[in-house]
């Protein structure tokens, strides 16, 4: 009997979870707050870093290296939310910033460092730096109209930082005496919407400047999304942001930095070291940037009702467009997830976004007046190396409401 109460109970469950809507499905009124983020890389694994007795096979690093050398990504969205939800209507309002890095060490370092040079030889190595932070605000308005929905977002937003590769250089020469020779260079610009100042040999944004920076330099692009029922559970639709205004950078700093560095092996405990001044000069520019142009097409299929959800989308992203260094990427997005009322979600997904592949399990508990949405993400630039955790990212929020 216990049993049979059991089963009953379970099938109740399942079917309410699957076939109707409920307390959880959706508050009026929301307030949002949170961010995703992550970091990766081409080449280490969590895995070898984290070993008892760490190792690192010099010659085997440089032969795992690829040709573009090792590169590191980065990537954040703190974000701030309020949303009204009535009928069949969606207004929403939201501010955060967005920050993409990217910073890549040129292969020769690692050929040098496995397979060492000859005497005389000249090894040369580079580090780029490649970097954008925005500070945006949305407009989000949504209305369905029977099978379709139609999804508008204005959008004004502000670049603070803008990096275009170069960062240093460094130059290693083995002498015939035994001798090492290193000559590290830092020539670096850097554009924002004030200009960069050293302090205590620091380098700061010009403070007193940021105030009346920020009333310039305002760009604005739109976002619209498409979503059709073709039938109760298979809906199809379309997100993109496309850019309009470009947004205006008017400082563009140059830094500038150097060492040298030499040790003979008979008196390596005594090695000569100079260092050279940094230097900072800002000088007034018009840089103009777009946020990253986006177009995806994506498909839903619901399962057992509402139980299970699978998604597929497909699309592109141009980072910088409109611009001679313009970056095309591709993106995809496959995963599937588990309803239970609303009140619990589990989502396991994969997809290659701003030139990062990410595998994420992610999960939503919602008790109506609270709900908390988390996740975390294996992820790495390179497809093999996100699946041996290369890097780790996720995402957390809290909403609140009625």
């Amino acid at each position: 009997m216990k049993k049979l109460f059991a089963c009953i109970f379970a099938v109740s469950v399942i079917s309410t979870a699957a076939f109707s809507r409920n307390f959880f499905s959706q508050r009026f009124f929301e307030i949002k707050a949170g961010t995703e983020l992550g970091a990766s890389n081409n080449l280490f694994t969590v895995n070898e870093l984290l070993q008892k007795d760490l190792i690192i096979d010099l010659p085997q690093l440089a032969d795992e290296c690829p040709d573009n050398g090792f590169n590191i990504r980065a990537g954040a969205k703190p974000i701030w939310e309020m949303n009204f939800n009535i009928v069949n209507v969606h207004v929403g309002l939201s501010a955060g910033l967005e920050l993409y890095e990217s910073m890549s060490v040129g292969k020769d370092l690692f050929d040098f460092l496995g397979n060492g040079n000859s005497v005389g030889d000249v090894i040369t190595f580079s580090l780029d730096n490649d970097a954008d932070v925005f500070a945006f605000s949305h407009l989000d308005i949504g209305i369905k109209f029977g099978r379709l929905k139609v999804e508008v977002q204005p959008a004004v937003f502000i670049p603070v930082v803008s990096m275009r590769g170069g960062g240093a250089k460094a130059t290693v020469v083995n002498g015939s005496d035994g001798s090492l020779d290193v000559s590290m260079d830092m020539n670096m610009d850097v554009y924002s919407f004030t200009g960069l100042s050293i302090e205590d040999n620091k380098i700061n944004f010009d403070i007193g400047k940021i105030s009346a920076a920020l009333t310039k330099g305002f760009g604005f692009d739109f976002g619209l999304g498409l979503s059709w029922d073709l039938t109760k559970s298979f809906t199809v639709g379309l997100t993109s942001r496309i850019p309009i205004v470009p947004g205006t950078l008017g400082y563009k700093s140059n830094i500038q930095w150097g060492m040298d560095y030499s040790v003979k092996v008979s008196d390596y405990e005594n090695p000569e070291k100079t260092e050279r001044e940094k230097t900072v000069t800002n000088e007034y520019t018009t840089l103009t940037i777009h946020r990253p142009l986006k177009v995806n097409i994506y498909a839903d299929k619901d399962l057992l009702g509402t139980l299970f959800n699978a998604r597929a989308g497909v699309g592109f992203g141009i980072r910088r467009p409109f611009t001679s260094d313009a970056i095309f990427y591709p993106e995809y997005y496959l995963g599937i997830g588990l309803n239970l009322i609303n009140a619990f979600k589990l989502n396991v997904s994969t997809e290659y976004k701003d030139q990062v592949f990410i595998h994420q399990l992610g999960t939503t508990i919602n008790l109506r007046l609270v709900q908390f949405d988390f996740g975390i993400s294996t992820q790495s630039p390179n497809f093999i190396k996100s699946m041996e955790v290369a890097g780790l990212g996720g995402y957390a929020y809290v909403s609140v409401g009625f």
